[in-house]
């Protein structure tokens, strides 16, 4: 019974000793990652670091008992953050009080959307966002994340702006940089990359962190200019809501929509490309919605801000063993102790901010997807395009104007592409045995008589002009004293509405009058379905329909239809 309502509890049956032990030490070794992401993806998103280790220990739990993948690691991540600064930041100045209150309620709307669309089972909006706009909005969002951290590597204030005029005003102001900071944060830099490079094995941000929390302790780092990190607050906050008016959550929908949806996105990408036929519990993309949609309302109570999926942090998760969320459990665990116990050592060893921002470039830059970027080029020219829409207005105007377009141009390639569906006129192959494109098959035979096509879309009244257009236009070329029939290839079509109905009741009539008979084959049982109870009814006989293109064929030429029951029976396959 339980586990109608915590579907995480079914990873309990069969659970023994063995997968206990692998979920113990992965979640000791995500929990290892998820604090200095978590402090440093709160940083991004201009927040105190503390509010990241809030963020990984309520929601992990959370969706421990209601998410439906054993795949996915919970918790704070760089997109996230970037739409939290770039949505937030023109509401009120970064660190902020206010903003501090806006960033909650951002997370309480966040969960409140996700929950409802869960509710109301919208899963399949992940479907909107095509697999060019996300690589597109994720490079760009990468760029946009690693240039937001320079100014903590490099020891300046600037205005900002996008990634270029805030690289420009970085450069202009070379004459203020602090040389110890630049330093500390190339120290930082080699030490993740080169590390990684000869055994990639240990917690290398973890042992960064605490290794430049000693040195700044012992050689008083902020002696010399280093801003750091000295103050965590000890303990769990306590459980307050933000004080704000209608107005503020008026203002905040645009940018909670945008959170909800990609952190959604994200979170089944990463589910359903990690699932196999053998797992136990396939990932529902409803309750999903449900889970991380409750793992962001809860938390949002104990000052978490957004969260959902990691991509890099998932793949840890499943290399680390972990075979259930009881792993996240863990993590969450120790996180827990680590912020009653530990946060005090902050005051004596603060934390360079170099090395907060050393860790997240580091972390983001394997979502620069230059690799998938050049394949799609390769593959799709109109893809391409979108993508590289979608990555350069998100690097000149923002990850939200980035975003809209992207969406809008990958709808008007679907709209495009349905109004403008493939067409191709067939002819016989292998003795009249099979019927190919024309294009296609150089040895296709055409008969002078004879005109058969297919067309590979739902026909309906987006793209009923074009059909018009492409059939009168093969018919043009043909010799018109020679021409008596059109056969249309229905095989393809999965649906046909009434604008469509009497485009083609038009096109009978109009190829009758000029001595032209039109026979449709191949028409699926929808399809028949529809025509049977249309005002083409009474053309739905064994003279004008067949089951192939063959069956036609044979009429033609000798006047019988071999197979006219099964081509006329309606309501089945």
């Amino acid at each position: 019974m339980l586990s109608k309502f915590f579907p995480g509890l079914l990873w309990l049956q069969g659970y023994d000793g063995d997968t206990f032990r692998s979920d113990l030490f992965s979640g000791l070794a995500i929990a290892v990652m998820l604090i200095p992401q978590g402090m440093g993806y709160a940083v991004v998103a201009g927040l105190p670091p503390e509010y990241g280790l809030y963020a990984c220990i309520i929601p992990p739990v959370i969706y421990a008992l209601l998410g439906t993948s054993n795949k996915i690691s919970i918790g704070p991540v760089a997109l996230d953050s970037i739409l939290i600064i770039t949505g937030l930041s023109v509401l009120a100045e970064p660190g902020s009080d206010h903003y501090l209150e806006l960033a909650i309620a951002l997370t309480l709307m966040v969960g409140v959307i996700q929950a409802f669309f869960g509710f109301i089972r919208f899963g399949f909006i992940a479907n909107f966002l095509s697999n060019p706009v996300i690589v597109g909005y994720t490079s760009a969002a990468a760029l946009i994340i690693m240039g937001s951290q320079f100014e903590n590597m490099l020891g300046v204030d600037v205005e900002g702006g996008n990634l270029f005029q805030l690289v420009y005003q970085l450069l202009m102001s070379m004459q203020d940089w602090n040389w110890v900071t630049v330093g500390i944060g190339a120290f930082g830099l080699l030490f993740m990359v080169y590390s990684k490079r000869i055994y990639s094995g240990p917690p290398y941000a973890l042992i960064l962190l605490v290794l430049g929390m000693v040195a700044s302790g012992v050689w008083n780092a902020q002696g010399y200019g280093v801003d750091v990190v000295s103050s965590i607050p000890q303990g769990l906050p306590d459980l307050t809501l933000p004080n704000l008016g209608a107005e503020d959550f008026i203002d905040l929908m645009p940018v909670a929509l945008t959170v909800a949806l990609m952190g959604y996105v994200g979170t089944m990408s990463i589910c359903k490309s990690q699932e196999k036929p053998t797992d136990k519990i396939s990932a529902k993309p409803n309750q999903e919605l449900l889970a991380v949609g409750a793992a962001n309302l809860v938390g949002a109570f104990f000052k978490a801000f957004p969260v959902s999926a990691s991509f890099s942090r998932s793949a840890a998760f499943r290399e680390a063993g972990a075979m259930t969320q009881v792993s996240a459990l863990v993590s969450s665990f120790f996180i827990l102790i680590t912020v009653l116990f530990l946060t005090p050592y902050f005051q004596t060893y603060p934390l360079p901010k170099a090395l907060l921002s050393a860790i997240i470039i580091v972390s983001v830059v394997g979502l620069f997807k230059y690799k998938e970027m050049i394949k799609l080029s390769r593959h799709s020219r109109r893809e391409f395009a979108i993508l590289m829409a979608t990555f350069v207005i998100t690097l000149l105007l923002g990850v939200q104007e980035g975003l809209f377009v992207g969406v809008a141009l990958s709808i008007g390639m679907v709209i495009y592409n349905t109004a403008n569906p493939h067409m191709t006129e067939l002819g016989s192959i292998e003795n009249g045995r099979l019927f190919r494109n024309v294009n296609r098959f150089s040895d296709a035979k055409v008969r002078d008589d004879v005109l058969i096509f297919r067309f590979d879309a739902p026909l309906y009244f987006a793209n009923k002009d074009y059909f018009v257009e492409q059939l009168y236009a093969w018919i043009k070329h043909r010799q018109s004293d020679k021409l008596m029939y059109v056969l249309f290839d229905a095989e393809a079509v999965n649906s046909v509405d009434s604008t469509a109905i009497q485009m083609l009741q038009q096109v009978i009539e109009n190829l009758r009058s000029q001595g032209v008979q039109f026979y449709i084959t191949n028409a699926i049982g929808p399809v028949r379905d529809v025509i049977s109870t249309s005002p083409m009814r009474d053309y739905m006989c064994e003279k004008t329909m067949f089951s192939t293109i063959n069956d036609a064929i044979v009429y033609i030429d000798g006047g019988v239809n071999v197979h006219a029951r099964s081509a006329l029976q309606t309501n089945d396959g």
